[in-house]
């Protein structure tokens, strides 16, 4: 497993997570799973290697209480090389103005 440099932030409600593999995935992993902690598929499993292929995660609305990066796992080996670039889907809640 790999953390990514990106984390959903403290206090958000986090949606989905998006995404596509910039340049192909090289190693000895069949595929590779997207998510958090404790869910390491949350947001998909079995995804494509190559270039161009594409992560479109939806999870059920959940309150992130803490900041929580994401976590990319090899799936039936190791990762060695390759880029994907992720976009975080969350809602941020903040207070009304003071009167």
């Amino acid at each position: 497993s790999m953390i990514a440099p990106l984390a959903f932030p403290a206090r958000a409600i986090a949606l989905g997570v998006t995404g596509r593999v910039v340049t192909g995935i090289t190693g000895t992993a069949l595929s590779w799973a997207l998510g958090v902690a404790g869910e390491l598929g949350r947001y998909g499993s079995g995804l494509g290697l190559s270039a161009g292929a594409s992560v479109t995660g939806p999870g059920a609305p959940v309150a992130i209480w803490a900041a929580t990066p994401l976590i990319l796992s090899a799936e039936g080996g190791d990762f060695a090389g390759g880029t994907v670039r992720l976009a975080l889907h969350f809602a941020e809640l903040s207070a009304p103005d003071p009167l």
